[in-house]
């Protein structure tokens, strides 16, 4: 699985969250894989998901890291 694959995981296990965290080593690789850039604050919007650099050494979470 591709971090993508892995981020869609995690939306579809807790569905009702509002932000998902990814770890710093892919976050690079998250964001080319879904074409955007990180905006002013650092985050993307990706199926009407708040996405965010959660650190190194994180987990792919809905929880803050």
């Amino acid at each position: 699985m591709d971090v993508r694959d892995l981020v869609d995981v995690a939306i579809d296990e807790d569905p009702r969250a509002p932000c998902l965290w990814v770890p710093s080593e892919v976050w690079p690789q998250f964001c080319d894989a879904i074409a955007q850039r990180p905006n002013r604050i650092g985050a993307v919007i990706y199926r009407n998901k708040t996405v965010r650099e959660g650190g190194p050494l994180t987990d792919i979470t809905t929880r803050r890291p």
